[in-house]
């Protein structure tokens, strides 16, 4: 299994009623999704970054370029293909990002009474899918 299909496997498990949430928004809503749907999408977000650790971890690295597409996105509503080079850049970034060490998936940090780095708790992201790539922000 490959980073993608476990990191949609672990939302799929974590999340599978946020995620059955959002895409029944979705389907019920196909004309204006984008807006009717934005609560489950951020529970599913939510959900998503707080379970499969890679997202957050993706994310937290690819914050810039996220900003970055989600800014010429809204800026170009008429014609989003100007942000395909902003786009790309987010692929790239995610990509490298986005790739499992050789010992595995990145674990959540067990609770304790210590603080632990933001690195032991990296996070996975699913690739965008047709929506704002933020997924909640």
């Amino acid at each position: 299994m490959d980073v993608a299909d476990n990191t949609v496997a672990l939302v799929t498990k974590h999340c599978g009623l946020q995620l059955e949430f959002y895409q029944k928004c979705v389907t019920q809503n196909p004309e204006n999704w984008d807006i009717k749907c934005i609560t489950q999408k951020r529970a599913l977000a939510k959900c998503s970054e707080d379970n499969v650790p890679i997202i957050k971890h993706v994310k937290e690295m690819c914050d810039p370029f996220i900003r970055d597409y989600d800014a010429c996105v809204m800026k170009n509503q008429q014609d989003p293909t100007i942000c395909l080079d902003s786009l790309k850049r987010l692929f790239h970034c995610t990509e490298e990002h986005g790739k499992l060490p050789p010992t595995g998936p990145p674990r959540a940090a067990a609770p304790s009474s210590s603080s632990s780095s933001t690195k032991e708790q990296a996070s996975d992201k699913p690739a965008a899918s047709g929506y704002g790539y933020r997924g909640g922000a």
